[in-house]
C-alpha cells in the first residue's frame, strides 16, 4: 500500500552535502498526481516514489536519479523511458531530496532502495526476473547493491564511480582518506549476476571514465560497456539513440514485442 506524503525536515554535515549536493526540492506532495506515491520502509518511514505504468509491459525498472535531482527533475525522463521501451517505471526518491525526510547517507538510501525492491516483489507481485536495475551517477551506487542481493533482469549503471573515496580522490586527492568509504561498486562488481550495461562518456568531468572501465573490467556476468566521445556527466541519454536508446534496444531486447503468428 501506499500512504499521503509528508514533508521533510532536517539538515546534514558540510562533508554530506559534497558528496549528497540535493537541489532545491522541484516539487511538492501535489505534483504528479496519481503518479507520485509513498511506499513503506521498514522501519516505518516512508519512500516517495514515482510509479509509471505501461499496459502490457513485461518488465518494470525500478530507478534510482544522479546526485543533483530530484524525482521531479527525473520526471521527465522517466516518461520518455516508460514510453520507449515500453516498460513499467518505479523512481525512487532519496532521504533529503525532494519531498523525502531523512539524511542522505549510504544506510538511508539503501534502506529507499529495499523498499522499492520489496514494494515491486511483494505488492505489485512482479517477479525479480522482470525487474532491471538502472542508476545514474550517485544512483549506481543502490543499484549495484541491490543488483548483489537480487539476480534481476538487467543492470543499467551509467557514469558508474568504483567508490565515493576513489572519486574524492579523483577531486581533492589525499584529502579523501577523511571521506568515509561508501557504495564500493567496484568491490560489489563481481558479485553481480545479472546482465549489465554501462554507459559512460568520454568527456565525462565529475566520475572519470575509468570509473566505469574498471567497473565494466570486474563483472562476471553477461556486460556491454558504452563509451560515447562527446558525452559528459550530465549530457542528456536521449541527445543521441546511440548513446543510450540503441544500447538499450540491442542489449536487452526493448521494447519487449511479442508477434503472432497469421
Amino acid at each position: 500500500m501506499w500512504m499521503v506524503l509528508n514533508s521533510p525536515s532536517g539538515s546534514w554535515n558540510p562533508v554530506e552535502r559534497l558528496i549528497f549536493p540535493a537541489p532545491t526540492p522541484s516539487y511538492t506532495i501535489e505534483s504528479f498526481p496519481g503518479e507520485l506515491i509513498q511506499i513503506p520502509r521498514r522501519d516505518g518511514a516512508q519512500v516517495p516514489c514515482l510509479f509509471l505504468p505501461f499496459r502490457h509491459a513485461r518488465f518494470l525498472i525500478i530507478y534510482f536519479h544522479a546526485n543533483a535531482e530530484d524525482l521531479g527533475l527525473s520526471y521527465t525522463f522517466c516518461q520518455v523511458m516508460r514510453d520507449l521501451f515500453q516498460v513499467h517505471i518505479l523512481a525512487v526518491e532519496y532521504p533529503g531530496y525532494g519531498i523525502c525526510p531523512g539524511t542522505p547517507d549510504e544506510a538511508g538510501i539503501m534502506d529507499n532502495a529495499r523498499a522499492a525492491m520489496d514494494f515491486a516483489i511483494n505488492s505489485l507481485c512482479w517477479p525479480a526476473d522482470g525487474i532491471k536495475l538502472f542508476g545514474r551517477s550517485l544512483g549506481t551506487g543502490p543499484t549495484t547493491l541491490l543488483a548483489t542481493e537480487y539476480t534481476v533482469a538487467g543492470v543499467i549503471l551509467i557514469s558508474p564511480f568504483t567508490s565515493i573515496r576513489a572519486l574524492f580522490e579523483n577531486q581533492v586527492g589525499r584529502l579523501a582518506d577523511f571521506v568515509e568509504d561508501r557504495f564500493r561498486n567496484l568491490h560489489l562488481a563481481p558479485r553481480i549476476k545479472s546482465p549489465t550495461l554501462i554507459v559512460h562518456g568520454m568527456q565525462d568531468g565529475l566520475v572519470p571514465p575509468d570509473h566505469g572501465l574498471k567497473i565494466y573490467s570486474a563483472i562476471t556476468s553477461r556486460r556491454m560497456l558504452v563509451t560515447p566521445a562527446a558525452m559528459g556527466h550530465n549530457t542528456s541519454l536521449l541527445k543521441d539513440v546511440g548513446t543510450f536508446i540503441l544500447p538499450m534496444t540491442h542489449f536487452f531486447s526493448l521494447p519487449d514485442y511479442t508477434f503472432e503468428d497469421i
